[in-house]
């Protein structure tokens, strides 16, 4: 009976430890939790009464050893996609919207708690800030 107990013991102390160290891993050395920013974004949406697709959406995905977007635009008619690069540092993100795009500029915000908040910065002058919800595409 002695021996069931220590081993009983032995177990729970083995898997408090592994839990203890699983949990211990999750935090960088500069002790900012890892924010796992891959996912679909979006706000967009359709308005019936205009029979128009209007807002942002941004799928994220890692590639290699950096991460990129598949981002579109829609104001009434869904754009084309474009691909940008994504730079990320703990919860914090930004992109470059190349030129030659109409939405050319940058683009920068956080990935907190389910949500993308930011403001992209367009070239053509324009602010819009965004706050797109982690879930399903639109399109799905």
């Amino acid at each position: 009976m002695f021996k069931v107990e220590i081993s009983l013991l032995f177990r729970t102390l083995l898997v408090l430890l592994l839990v203890s160290v699983s949990f211990g891993s999750l935090i960088l050395a500069s002790g900012e939790p890892i924010v796992r920013i891959t996912g679909t974004y979006s706000d967009m949406r359709f308005i019936k009464e205009a029979g128009d697709v209007l807002g942002t959406e941004i799928k994220i995905v890692h590639a290699r050893d950096y991460f990129q977007g598949a981002l579109q635009f829609a104001e009434g008619a869904p754009e084309d996609l474009t691909v940008v690069n994504i730079e990320s540092s703990g919860s914090s993100i930004q992109f470059v919207i190349p030129d030659g795009n109409p939405y050319a500029g940058k683009f920068s915000g956080t990935i907190e708690n389910g949500w993308l908040r930011g403001e992209f910065h367009f070239k053509s002058g324009g602010e819009n800030k965004v706050a797109l919800r982690k879930g399903k595409s639109y399109w799905d």
